[in-house]
């Protein structure tokens, strides 16, 4: 039985809140606080009439915070989701710490991983968690990668996945250090299912490319801004963005939102290497989230 359809499915995608911990300066030497970004953000979404079916912010909400940042945090998840009467998800990056987001923003106990799905208006959407520990690349544990795949197996319906972490792309290839590091796992999971489009943040610049005929799309950062485009030595600027996607039976389309793009740098790193991470050092990170 074939998925139906009903509308156009309006989803706003906002990345990389790196809202600020109690007692702590914004990271990478911001000048303008995060949380008045990322209020920004959803000002826009308002004046601009967006009216969206879903918002999802896709990883690194607190730049390394404590339980108490989280259950602030679900506190202005709540206000907006009233606001906008929609549901917000919410899903884990590399600078979020998965105990305090367990422990402040769910109110569960602590699980190493935080991954669901959910479906709505004859799609299917995936939420997954690329966490490799606190390390800042990605990285996808066999448990998840087969949830995932068994799910996909079960149903016809279109899919979109949300993650953190981007796969490898052109526009990507001097991240191979930082980007997921099993990409490959996920595409051969992916070969012939009805995935139409993987959503990331994690790199701070907006991007796009398709990948074995499925569309990849980064969303810049509500926080700041990174130009990785020499490889050896990356610019942090000031930025806000975010992307609204839009969804029908023909076609996903994706529209990129700058709303600030700073033009002094104010935080610049050496990158040692651009190739992809030593496997040795990713399972070992990873042995330990889940001893």
């Amino acid at each position: 039985m074939e998925a139906t359809i009903v509308k156009n499915y309006q989803i706003v995608q906002i990345s990389d809140t790196h809202l600020t911990p109690q007692n702590a300066q914004p990271a990478n030497n911001q000048q303008i606080d995060p949380m008045l970004k990322l209020m920004q953000v959803f000002h826009d979404i308002e004046a601009t009439q967006v009216h969206p079916d879903m918002i999802v912010i896709s990883g690194d909400l607190i730049h390394e915070g404590k339980a108490v940042d989280y259950r602030q945090f679900k506190t202005l998840v709540d206000r907006e989701q009233v606001r906008f009467g929609v549901p917000i998800q919410v899903l884990l990056g590399n600078h979020d710490r998965t105990s305090a987001f367990y422990t402040g923003y769910l109110d569960k106990p602590v699980q190493p991983r935080y991954y669901y799905s959910l479906s709505d208006n004859g799609w299917d959407f995936y939420f997954l968690d690329t966490k490799c520990g606190d390390l800042e690349p990605g990285y996808l544990d066999e448990q998840q990668l087969r949830w995932l795949k068994e799910k996909l197996g079960e149903s016809n319906r279109p899919a979109l996945i949300f993650m953190h972490h981007p796969l490898l792309g052109a526009p990507l290839e001097n991240m191979k250090y930082s980007i997921l590091q099993n990409g490959d796992q996920l595409q051969s999971i992916l070969k012939g299912s009805q995935v139409k489009a993987i959503f990331t943040g994690h790199v701070h610049f907006a991007n796009m490319f398709i990948k074995n005929g499925i569309l990849n799309v980064s969303a810049d950062s509500t926080a700041y801004h990174i130009n990785c485009s020499n490889p050896k030595r990356h610019l942090i600027s000031e930025g806000t963005g975010y992307n609204v996607i839009t969804l029908s039976d023909q076609q996903t389309s994706v529209e990129q939102r700058p709303l600030l793009l700073g033009n002094t740098t104010i935080k610049a790193f050496n990158i040692p290497s651009t190739d992809f991470v030593d496997p040795q050092i990713v399972a070992q990170e990873m042995k330990r989230v889940f001893r």
